[in-house]
């Protein structure tokens, strides 16, 4: 398939996922109003960070991994995958279900499903086709089982049912898609047949890389909403909304990441190199583009999604439109060319390193100013994230030979 047709398909998916999640959110607002939104959003986020922590680093170090292997060998990192995710799954669903519970004041029940269901897409592996570069099964497999979940629970609030039934559809969706990904990654490989807790335990031991950096992504993507809804909770749905379309926004540029981490690690070392030096700079206009288009439309699209109940002013607008230009750069600087480069380790430092300071920085920021004060300590962690990865990589493309290995950078 060709590179720009890979992309189209990639994008296809993404799309799809961000349209059908974005037009549910006035069907559930209508239906329940703006705070349970909030509830289901703080449920949402608390079962990404699991999720994050379920897949324990293969989103991030495992579509470099599966473009490095050959055909033959793919499966089996599909499989020894799974089977250690599985060990994370019911604990870490656990957690999220009753951390859920006790933070929201209102729908808990929903939320606290809506986070199980969330927490659940850990066991998806749209990572695995990323990077064996097939787009087409990313679309069927990883894309669609969310899509129709979210159709079919809108449906379901749209004739009447209790707002649980909304995430219980997603929940649905996602273990279907769990059960059809294994079929299409690993075909006549059993899942079960083999196992060993020993060796699951040895792969999760040799993902700490991609667990460091996922933790912190874990922590970003669910902490700062947990902080809002316990230091500011009468404007959680100010925040909630503007930090839901920074994730969509965020979104809407992996087809290009999941591109990239298959194209750029794939072929000939000695091509890694170039592939870095074209990759990056396209990446940096991309992010830059994004951080405007988010200034312009973000407002408009606050509005259309909650009928007028919720707008995002400018004390939000900011420092959004900033940490997601952030964001997106430290996408492709660390998950696509550090990563290319062999410098998994080094990532997985600066990410700890910036968490360390930047969770702090936003619960301090919610106490002193409220919800623009956690967006613009929000927006100086991603900075401050992003610049560092950006100095690791100038340090390894100088420090790179003319014709590279895949030893670790140190």
């Amino acid at each position: 398939m060709r590179h720009g047709t890979s992309v189209a398909v990639y994008g296809l998916s993404i799309g799809l996922s961000a349209i059908v999640t974005l037009s549910v959110i006035p069907v559930v607002i209508d239906h329940s109003g703006p705070r349970a939104w909030a509830s289901l959003a703080v449920g949402q986020a608390v079962g990404t960070g699991a999720a994050i922590l379920t897949g324990f680093g293969w989103g991030t170090t495992g579509p470099t991994d599966v473009a490095r292997a050959d055909a033959s060998g793919r499966p089996q990192i599909y499989v020894e995958s799974l089977r250690a995710r599985a060990l994370l799954y019911a604990p870490l669903l656990a957690v999220a279900v009753l951390v859920t519970f006790a933070v929201v004041d209102q729908d808990r029940a929903a939320a606290a499903l809506n986070a199980g269901a969330f927490a659940s897409t850990g066991l998806l592996a749209g990572w695995f086709f990323s990077g064996a570069a097939r787009p087409v099964s990313f679309l069927l497999f990883d894309a669609c089982p969310r899509v129709v979940g979210n159709v079919v629970g809108a449906v379901a609030l749209s004739f009447g049912l209790p707002l649980e039934a909304f995430p219980a559809a997603i929940l649905i969706g996602v273990l279907l898609g769990v059960a059809a990904t294994s079929r299409a990654a690993a075909p006549g490989v059993s899942v079960l047949r083999g196992a060993d807790l020993r060796e699951s335990i040895q792969r999760l031991r040799a993902q700490t890389a991609g667990l460091s950096i996922s933790v912190v992504a874990a922590a970003y993507a669910s902490i700062p909403l947990v902080i809002v809804s316990t230091v500011a909770p009468a404007a959680l749905s100010f925040y909630a909304l503007a930090d839901k379309l920074l994730r969509f926004a965020t979104t809407a540029y992996a087809p290009l990441i999941q591109f990239l981490q298959g194209w750029v690690p794939a072929g000939e070392l000695a091509g890694t190199t170039r592939k870095v030096r074209i990759a990056w700079p396209a990446g940096a206009v991309l992010a830059l583009l994004g951080g405007v288009c988010f200034v312009l439309l973000a407002p408009w699209l606050a509005d259309l999604l909650s009928h007028g109940q919720v707008q995002i002013g400018a004390a939000l607008l900011v420092p959004f439109a900033l940490a997601l230009t952030a964001m997106v750069l430290a996408q492709v600087t660390g998950l696509v060319c550090l990563l290319a480069l062999g410098g998994a380790q080094m990532l997985a430092r600066v990410s700890l390193m910036s968490a360390v300071l930047g969770l702090p920085g936003i619960f301090i920021g919610a106490l002193v100013a409220g919800v623009s004060g956690a967006a613009w300590m929000l927006a100086a962690a991603e900075c401050l994230s992003m610049l560092l990865q950006v100095g690791l990589l100038v340090s390894a493309m100088r420090k790179r030979p003319e014709n590279p290995s895949r030893t670790e950078l140190s």
